[in-house]
């Protein structure tokens, strides 16, 4: 990466835009144009820092500012030339997934469970509450209490999605307006769940809403956390059910592609002007209209074709 490379990169992409509009080009797409414009911003911020020089830098250091601290940081470049070594034979490399980065984190067989038994399986799971010296949770445990605090919720919430899909469809394809207004209530009504669900288990495990948080807030920068809380993320949207045997890899992915396209071009038809207030919305939006489409149109719920996806 250099200054010059990233110049010519964002001199393309506002020479592109500019011939479009000078051009009254009818393919100018609001969502491109708000996707570039969020690209430039990244690649502005990137020329503002590396068009930066400090005085006394050469060929033996580099200096940066770590700013809102007021401190800086001097890193030895012979130093960080004798800790590299490059190697004529490439390495083997593999993304990591929930699957390999939570084996200490045991799955609860939730079949045939009560609620109650389901957060004294957890309870179990998440083993003793440990703290730090700021009376947080430690970095184990809020994994553990982040963990099975979702997946409580999901078991307890199992027929909520399904029930809000139902509730969807009967506005599929009828009044948009009417439509985003019975996802914005099940987006609240499985919200309100998830906190009956983590103020359950937080009385069982004798901590505190504010103490869950101020940990959360605190381990955030842990690139470790923000990886291992993804990756839980990731397994807790997995639904318990197999996929259909007629979503072969080949169907899944016709009907992933259609059913976006159609989403893509219904949000920007009916939608764009509804929730410019609350931009947030939209990937929710979008990812539902998909879903809503496979199942009104091929009959597949949408546990099932999530099933497929996985």
């Amino acid at each position: 990466m250099s200054f010059i490379e990233e110049l010519l990169k964002t001199k393309s992409i506002l020479s592109l835009l500019n011939s479009k509009i000078e051009e009254g080009s009818a393919d100018l797409d609001v969502i491109e144009v708000a996707m570039a414009t969020k690209m430039l911003e990244n690649k502005l911020s990137i020329l503002n820092a590396l068009n930066i020089s400090v005085d006394g830098d050469g060929e033996d250091k580099v200096s940066f500012n770590l700013v809102g601290s007021g401190k800086s940081i001097v890193i030895d470049k012979a130093k960080m030339r004798e800790a590299i070594t490059i190697q004529e034979n490439a390495v083997e490399e593999k993304a990591a997934t929930a699957d390999n980065t939570n084996k200490n984190l045991p799955v609860i067989e939730s079949e045939g469970l009560t609620e109650e038994q389901f957060v004294a399986k957890a309870v179990e799971a998440i083993g003793e509450v440990k703290k730090t010296p700021e009376k947080t949770l430690d970095k184990d445990t809020f994994i553990r209490v982040f963990k099975y605090t979702g997946d409580f919720a999901k078991f307890k919430n199992a027929t909520l999605k399904k029930e809000a899909q139902e509730k969807r469809c009967k506005f599929f394809g009828g009044d948009p307006t009417a439509y985003l207004t019975s996802l914005k209530a099940n987006i609240a009504e499985e919200e309100k769940a998830y906190e009956l669900s983590s103020r359950t288990m937080f009385d069982q495990l004798s901590i505190t809403q504010e103490c869950f948080e101020k940990t959360q807030q605190k381990l955030m920068s842990d690139p470790y956390v923000s990886m291992e809380l993804f990756n839980l993320g990731i397994s807790m949207e997995e639904p318990n059910i197999k996929a259909p045997e007629e979503l072969t890899s080949a169907k899944t992915i016709e009907l992933v592609k259609a059913s976006n396209d159609f989403a893509f071009d219904l949000f920007k038809k009916e939608y764009i002007g509804q929730i410019s207030q609350d931009p947030m919305l939209m990937p929710v939006l979008i990812s539902a209209i998909a879903h809503d489409w496979v199942k009104v149109n091929h009959g597949f719920a949408e546990d099932s074709f999530k099933a497929a996806l996985f």
